[in-house]
């Protein structure tokens, strides 16, 4: 159906195709630029769906993968990560009433599904399985896993000589082929069906379309969406992306595209003349092509996916482009897909030139779709080679193979195909998330719970991110007296922020929120006489290093440059490769030199017009509703301790594209310090206590609060503020410094663990070390493992968890449920939390399934491209995800929360937030309530709320942390730590000592 001309419907149609974009924009990466990398759920277009059906869906339409292989996850199944009876009780739920009906007479439906699931069968078709057949054991010898009936069938073939193993599979196979001939059955002949002509021409004439077009339009793009990494700005971008490309394509410069785009120089010039702006250009083009209205969603989905990662940039910049520096660009997806769409059909004119095909574009598809043959019916060998390798795995002997009927063998097949590859792997991924659930389950519905300390000497505020699990439990550890607690790491202060040395605001927030307040930090002017000339020392090394950085790539001052001072860089080089801790210590050394001595955030209110946002800083109540809301929702309110410690998170690398993956996702992809700074200010400001205090929330007047910011990577710790801290609240604040210094020894040991270039007799001192060394390596892929081996989330008084070892796999949010009669509390906090953590969780669940697919492969042939992202090599799609090495030693599992609440209020509390119930209904991750009064768990299912029967017990480990996982890498359990834990060891009758 091509576009009417009169305006009314021409109106109509291009209304049509803007509310199929905005439809079709979710199939992509909604990742935003690496600066402020985003976790988020790759598959967000699908959450309306189950998980499972999510999964598989996104599987056949974006060509991606929906779980491990079946070998990665047999593979768990042999190394005991998952146990056979996990995979028997998933089953058994997946058939039901089902499970003990017959098939074909000769087994139970829940036994043949089990052997297939557990054992596999192995694909192989058309040469591959010629070549198996001829060249392996597959006709000689039984395939293991195969019960004994099936090895040896009968007495005259029990014994050890090879030669009877070898004809009874034989006659096994001969009988299998003689069953499918019986049968007599062929499949029906299928033609595939694509909508785009490129896929067509690829398949009838291996013409690639696709490979002509992508090279010129990711250049262009690049060069358009530039961030300031190129020389030169693109001239012509106030037009926007289709304006700028037919002033730069409508000159000689196309010809620079290859002989393929000979005829773009006119279509380009089409669009000119008649004044075609993005939507009538990309109108045009679907008539040109012969893409009736009916088709759009399928072709412009296809023309969307092919650059994936470039088209959801573009989608990104345009919904948010206060999340780059460059924010006066005019940026559409309808403006790409225009743009696209002239190549496109560039590149058909001459693919059809070349197949000799002398009709209008329209008219090439039908014409493709006539040259190609349809598909074959499987072979015979082809459907003998499963049933071969069933009668295998439930012990069938030749005999009874022989007596198959050919109804027999259609049930058989049937089943199978029921079968199909998909399920076997969905089973036994839910049988390890099972297994891995399970433990969890049993270990904090058995922990007894630890009792606060009465008076705790001093508090400290994490963000909820699970690095901070390991890093709160060495506190709790070394400083038994103190307490710490859990929120989403922006402290409720969503601002624009600008730091004293930083070139631009950037958003400091979840991205789900865009800021109003823009905040700066500038110098109080109090600074040493020494250092006056701080800022003007750092705008003069800027612009020498900026000048140097341009100067390099140019050809005569790049070759002047790097003869006369190319050497100089020898010396950072070789202290950032071979001795990287100096290097890291020498970095801090001069990062501190080029401050001021003393700065403030500017929070309160002002008339002067933002930069960014609308309003310049914070009003009064503004800052009482922030600081009254983390107090409440952390459990706070009422017992503050004489000293309150605000630690935010943040990732400092070097050479690391990916840095801001390592961040604060709670920050929108930024360092939380500034976020804590800005709490504990508006927290110290006695207008702000005297408003909470009228409103009943009374901080007591020697409370303090300090804002901080650990350093993921090198477990660094900074403090700002110091100089404010009250002489009476000195020697406190000393004291906890001084822990916090021990605790950055012994959590950088526990991390190295992980790492298999440490030594496991490191001593902390040195894993400390290494953990600096390697954030300032030059050469380190992995400066951190960030989120990787995420799986739970805890949600509720810290007294639950503390003292339980769960190695840095759970987040931690901080709510007490006595302090919340009506529920309003807990619908906050799980609001917060859930949508952050999930995203994470999904993150990594995906890049870890399909590295190539949904995340953005090995960082070796990564090239930052426009300071957007990452490009493989010097041109390729843009690359979303993570890298593998940033997901190698996760665990692909969906995130568990449990909530310390009523199975009711729960219940209650997400159905609350319409976008955290469909991702607890559709079971994008699992939900269970932990009974506030008899200590029961309860897991959200299908039928509702299920009470979960420990299967375990909890083992308890006599000593802190250290005892337990020092020797060890790889997953560890769940145990119980220190004197605190002997009630649970007579609870569950399990008590591991150091060595065990």
């Amino acid at each position: 159906m091509h576009l009417q001309t009169s305006s009314s419907d021409a109106s109509s149609a291009l209304c049509t195709l803007a509310s199929l974009i905005e439809r079709l924009a979710h199939l992509l990466p909604a990742q935003g630029p690496i600066s402020i990398f985003i976790h988020h759920n790759p598959l967000h277009a699908f959450e309306h769906l189950p998980f499972e059906q999510a999964v598989e869906t996104a599987a056949g339409q974006l060509g991606r993968e929906p779980y491990l292989s079946e070998r990665r996850l047999r593979a768990k199944l042999a190394s005991g990560r998952m146990y056979a009876r996990d995979v028997e009780l998933v089953l058994r739920e997946h058939l039901g009433a089902c499970a003990e009906q017959e098939v074909a007479g000769l087994i139970s439906r829940f036994e043949l599904w089990r052997a297939v699931i557990l054992h596999g069968i192995p694909a192989a078709a058309g040469r591959e399985l010629g070549w198996m057949l001829e060249e392996t054991q597959a006709l000689a010898r039984f395939r293991k896993g195969a019960p004994l009936s099936a090895l040896f069938a009968g007495e005259d073939v029990l014994g050890p000589e090879l030669a009877a193993e070898r004809e009874a599979v034989k006659s096994l196979w001969t009988g299998c082929i003689g069953a499918v001939q019986r049968a007599a059955e062929t499949g029906a002949c299928l033609s595939p069906t694509w909508v785009r002509h490129a896929d067509w021409l690829r398949a009838v004439f291996g013409l690639d379309p696709d490979a002509w077009i992508h090279p010129p339009l990711i250049r262009f793009l690049a060069g358009y969406l530039d961030q300031g990494l190129a020389h030169w700005p693109m001239p012509g971008r106030e037009l926007g992306i289709h304006g700028c490309f037919l002033e730069l394509y409508g000159t000689r410069l196309a010809a620079w595209c290859g002989s393929w785009a000979r005829a773009l120089p006119c279509i380009v010039e089409e669009d000119r003349l008649h004044g075609r702006n993005e939507w009538s250009s990309l109108a045009n083009s679907l008539q040109v092509l012969g893409v009736g209205e009916s088709e759009w969603a399928d072709y412009l989905s296809a023309e969307l996916l092919a650059l994936r990662g470039w088209a959801g940039i573009v989608r990104q910049i345009e919904e948010r482009p206060d999340r780059v520096p460059v924010r006066e660009l005019k940026v559409s997806l309808t403006g790409y897909l225009a743009v696209r769409l002239l190549f496109e059909r560039a590149a058909l004119e001459e693919a059809a030139r070349r197949v000799a095909f002398a009709g209008s574009l329209a008219e090439l598809r039908p014409w493709l779709a006539q040259q190609l043959r349809p598909l074959s019916p499987p072979a015979v060998a082809e459907r003998a080679w499963r049933l071969f390798h069933l009668a295998q795995l439930c012990g069938w002997d030749a005999s009874i193979v022989a007596a198959w009927t050919p109804d027999q063998v259609r049930q058989l097949e049937a089943e199978l195909e029921a079968i199909g590859e998909r399920l076997p792997r969905r089973i036994l991924h839910q049988a390890f998330e099972r297994a891995i659930r399970s433990r969890f389950y049993d270990a904090i519905s058995q922990h007894v719970p630890e009792r606060a300390p009465t008076r705790p000497v001093f508090q400290a505020v994490f963000c909820i991110d699970e690095r901070e699990e390991s890093f709160r439990r060495h506190l709790e550890e070394v400083e038994p007296l103190c307490e710490t607690f859990g929120t989403p790491g922006f402290f409720h202060v969503a601002m624009y922020y600008e730091g004293v040395s930083d070139a631009h605001p950037r958003p400091l927030c979840p991205v789900a929120i865009r800021p109003e307040h823009y905040v700066a930090e500038v110098e109080t002017g109090h600074h040493d006489p020494g250092r006056n000339g701080w800022r003007l020392r750092q705008r003069a090394v800027g612009f020498l290093g900026h000048n140097i950085y341009l100067g390099s790539r140019l050809p005569v001052r790049g070759a002047l440059l790097t003869t006369l001072f190319g050497w100089l860089a020898l010396i950072p080089l070789v202290f950032r490769v071979v001795f990287p801790w100096l290097s890291f210590r020498w970095r801090r050394a001069q990062e501190a030199s080029f401050r001021p001595a003393q700065t403030r955030l500017q929070l309160e209110r002002s008339p002067e017009v933002p930069p960014i946002g609308k309003y310049s800083g914070f009003t009064v109540p503004e800052m009482a509703r922030i600081v009254r809301r983390v107090l409440e929702d952390t459990g706070l309110r009422d017992r503050l301790a004489p000293l309150v410690l605000v630690v935010g998170h943040g990732s400092v690398s070097l050479n690391n594209p990916h840095e801001s993956a390592h961040d604060c996702g709670a920050c929108g992809g930024g360092r939380g310090g500034a976020n804590a700074r800005a709490f504990a200010q508006m927290a110290n400001d006695t207008r702000v206590r005297e408003l909470l205090a009228a409103e009943g929330l009374k901080i007591p007047p020697g409370t303090w609060f300090v804002g901080a910011e650990r350093n993921t990577a090198s477990n660094s710790v900074t403090f700002f503020d110091e100089n404010l801290v009250p002489p009476e609240r000195r020697a406190l604040f000393e004291r906890a410094k001084a822990a916090i210094e021990v605790v950055r020894r012994r959590e950088a040991h526990e991390r190295c663990r992980r790492f298999d270039a440490v030594p496991l007799w490191y001593p902390p001192t040195a894993a400390l070390a290494h953990v600096e060394g390697r954030a300032a390596d030059l050469a380190q892929p992995r400066p951190e493992y960030g989120h990787a081996t995420n799986a739970l989330c805890v949600i509720g008084r810290r007294a639950r968890t503390r003292g339980l070892f769960l190695d840095r796999r759970a987040f931690l949010a901080s709510y007490d449920p006595e302090s919340d009669p009506d529920g309003s509390i807990l619908a906050r906090v799980i609001s917060a939390v859930v949508p952050v953590a999930a995203g994470i969780s999904l993150e990594y669940y995906f890049s870890y399934v399909d590295p190539t697919g949904y995340g953005c492969g090995t960082k070796l042939p990564h090239n930052v491209t426009a300071l957007l992202g990452v490009m493989d090599g010097a041109q390729s799609d843009l690359r979303s995800g993570l890298p593998w090495q940033m997901v190698e030693i996760h665990e692909p599992v969906r995130l568990v929360i449990v909530v310390e609440a009523q199975p009711d209020r729960v219940l209650q509390a997400v159905r609350a937030n319409p976008a955290v119930e469909r991702l607890v209904r559709n079971r994008w991750v699992w939900l269970a309530a932990l009974d506030l009064d008899s200590g029961a768990l309860w897991e959200w299912t299908e039928r509702g709320f299920v009470r979960h029967v420990p299967q375990q017990g909890l083992p308890v480990v006599t000593g802190d942390s250290m005892r337990w996982y020092e020797g060890k890498r790889g997953f560890l359990p769940p145990v119980a730590l220190g004197p605190g834990s002997r009630a649970t060891a007579e609870q569950s009758g399990m008590h591991v000592t150091a060595g065990s």
